[in-house]
């Protein structure tokens, strides 16, 4: 605690030892980092390949073009948004340091291996793990990095 009096004013405060954090936690935070920035890279380039040559992002994700109409528009519409609001909250969560960014991605990648786990189980669908286990992946990277980044209320 210290006090600074000037004339009649008197201002009390704490001052706060200064840390130094070891290098190595310096080192883990960096690479922490990284693989939000890699999906904010990927999904960024799929969000505008959507936008720009939709036949070649619908080869990525592993399913054909509607011919025209309604599916098409819908399609291309929902796939661009949703690669590019996880490209856009991983980024403001990089750039604002800000844990409450990486929540929508992480909920996006934990929902989609739940509907790909759904789909096999009640629609027939293929069950493929290495889908579903890389979206869980994505979720435990990105709960580490939120869990390095600042608390939720940081403005």
């Amino acid at each position: 605690m210290y006090t600074i009096r000037k004339g009649n004013l008197a201002i009390t405060g704490s001052v706060r030892a200064a840390t130094r954090k070891a290098p190595m936690t310096r080192y883990l935070g960096v690479i922490v980092q990284l693989p939000p920035a890699l999906l904010a890279l990927i999904f960024g380039a799929q969000g505008i390949t959507w936008l720009t040559r939709p036949a070649s992002a619908a080869r990525f994700w592993g399913f054909p073009v509607p011919e025209g109409g309604l599916g098409l528009s819908s399609m291309i519409a929902a796939l661009a948004s949703l690669c590019l609001t996880i490209a856009l909250c991983l980024l403001l969560a990089l750039i604002r340091r800000q844990r409450v960014w990486y929540y929508p991605p992480m909920m996006m990648f934990g929902l989609f291996a739940v509907g790909r786990i759904v789909a096999g189980v009640v629609h027939g669908a293929p069950i493929l793990p290495g889908r579903f286990i890389a979206e869980l992946v994505f979720v435990g990277l990105l709960f580490l990095a939120a869990r390095t980044t600042g608390t939720p209320r940081d403005a």
